[in-house]
């Protein structure tokens, strides 16, 4: 999952990802990256960690992903 966190903390990621509750496959453009989310805020996440806070880049809010629902990220 380290690569994963890497790549969203240089620029956004589309990430295809199923809902925790309901397996529905979704698809959003999330990202880490300072210059990208308000106020510039810097997220410190661990390469263990079982859930990744992001920006998500299509609604303009914060959100979190359970690492073992991610499918693929691009």
């Amino acid at each position: 999952m380290s690569s994963f966190i890497t790549a969203v903390k240089e620029g956004p990621v589309k990430v295809k990802f199923s809902h925790i509750l309901t397996g529905i496959e979704l698809c959003k453009n999330v990202t880490l990256a300072p210059g990208l989310i308000p106020h510039g805020i810097t997220i410190g996440v661990s390469a263990n960690s079982n859930k990744v806070p992001v920006w998500d880049l299509d609604h303009l809010k914060w959100m979190d992903i359970e690492t073992s629902t991610i499918i693929s990220w691009t």
